[in-house]
């Protein structure tokens, strides 16, 4: 029970890294489609990276003291709402504001993930298995998510990838909502 709902958490990385690199892949098609520049269309990448970096550490830390399952279902339903506002975008601000969304709820998805897996294990196996594990379905994402996404966009149209990656996010949702156990918050970090 503890193994698959870690790879379901690495599943959830997976995610979250080919949607963060995947609008570096696909931003001609996103400016053609909203008839901007492929430089303003690149904010979109910029967007999403300062959201992470500055929404993490603060949503982490409010968060602290919820239960880690709550936490993490929260962040993987905003994940997933923010793909479905992507693929429905009717105008570039709408992207932008979503690229937002989805970098904050990513942000905390990755830090709760891996603090989840090293719970879910016994201490002996937190570093060399649990965290590990997770932290491979980033990386993969890089070598596979971001090349395949690239090409569904190249067949289908660049907003399907968001969906897809929407529909996905349900699925691990649902499963980590029978299958991972309640976990409970810890003090927040002192500044």
């Amino acid at each position: 029970m503890n193994k698959l709902s870690i790879y379901l958490l690495t599943l959830g990385t997976f995610l979250i890294g080919t949607t963060e690199m995947i609008v570096a892949g696909i931003v001609h098609m996103i400016a053609d489609h909203f008839h901007i520049t492929i430089a303003l269309a690149g904010q979109l990448v910029s967007a999403f990276s300062l959201a992470f970096a500055i929404g993490t550490p603060i949503i982490v830390t409010l968060t602290s003291r919820f239960d880690r399952k709550k936490v993490l279902l929260g962040t993987l339903s905003l994940f997933m709402l923010g793909n479905l506002i992507s693929t429905w975008s009717p105008n570039f601000t709408t992207l932008l504001l979503s690229r937002v969304l989805l970098g904050i709820s990513a942000g905390v998805f990755i830090v709760v993930a891996t603090s989840v897996a090293a719970k879910l294990v016994p201490p002996e196996k937190m570093g060399g298995n649990a965290v590990s594990t997770v932290s491979i379905g980033f990386g993969t994402s890089l070598v596979l998510g971001v090349p395949l996404g690239i090409m569904i966009s190249q067949w289908l149209g660049w907003k399907l990838v968001f969906a897809l990656l929407a529909i996905l996010s349900l699925l691990i949702l649902i499963a980590l909502v029978r299958l991972l156990p309640s976990l409970p918050g810890g003090s927040p970090v002192p500044p």
